[in-house]
């Protein structure tokens, strides 16, 4: 059957059809108005999405670390986010034990171990995607909760790339426990703005912060950490126009 799309009651030609779908100022159809004409229209939402926050290149022992703090999340399920288990949890802890194992036969030098031991590493991965995927389908699931079922998790919120200015940068010293952090200026409308910026700190990927001393400049001079520990920062500003921002992503450095 012919489809007919009707406007006030008269037939539209296929260029008028195409004009009101490209213009889509109808936000609302009038039935009195506007009468046999169906239009879809497909928005597309933004979707918080998580990310393990490392690779399999990651050190060893610091691999190890980030793999049981997410085996460990997901067990104490201290949000209350994962009660329906993550089903290979167990699978995942095996997969870790099974990597220590073989960590500690190369250290012992026994011959053939870099070999079992890439291949351990490469399944305690294995489990760790499969950890994200179910992170994130109950992220899509629970969109307005989805940045603390990530983070419970001790993963990391994917947030998404833009050709703007890094947010929040990191650079090691100089100076033993020092981190100098640099933020991107509060502006409205393409104007600088007076602004206070907070900072915090974590050494626990994120279970708990420490707040720094705020600034009126957008960067700092963080001394006193402890070195050779995973540090991860974030930042929020305030100012008159733009009010209280968001707390940024986190970066991380190990200080010296």
């Amino acid at each position: 059957m012919k489809k007919i799309y009707t406007y006030i009651g008269k037939p539209m030609s296929k260029k008028e059809i195409r004009n009101l779908q490209k213009n889509l100022m109808v936000q609302m159809f009038n039935p009195y108005t506007l009468s046999g004409f169906i239009l879809l229209a497909s928005v597309s939402l933004p979707v918080t999405k998580g990310k393990l926050g490392f690779t399999i290149d990651e050190r060893d022992g610091d691999f190890v670390r980030k793999s049981k703090a997410i085996h460990a999340a997901l067990l104490a399920d201290a949000g209350g986010y994962y009660t329906v288990p993550f089903a290979n949890l167990a699978a995942l802890l095996t997969a870790i034990t099974n990597f220590e194992n073989e960590m500690a036969n190369m250290d012992a030098g026994i011959l053939g171990t870099p070999g079992a031991k890439n291949a351990a590493k490469r399944a305690v991965m294995k489990y760790l995607k499969k950890a994200l995927n179910y992170i994130n389908d109950l992220a899509f699931d629970q969109q307005l909760n989805s940045v603390e079922i990530i983070t419970g998790s001790t993963m990391l919120v994917n947030l998404p790339i833009t050709q703007d200015k890094q947010d929040l940068k990191a650079n090691v010293g100089p100076g033993v426990g020092v981190v100098m952090l640099y933020a991107k200026a509060v502006k409205w409308f393409g104007k600088y703005q007076k602004a206070t910026y907070e900072w915090q700190f974590t050494i626990d990927r994120g279970t708990t912060w420490e707040d720094l001393p705020y600034t009126t400049m957008a960067k700092t001079r963080v001394t006193g950490m402890l070195t050779g520990i995973e540090t991860s920062f974030r930042k929020r500003s305030f100012s008159e126009k733009t009010g209280l921002s968001p707390w940024s992503e986190w970066v991380s450095v190990y200080p010296i």
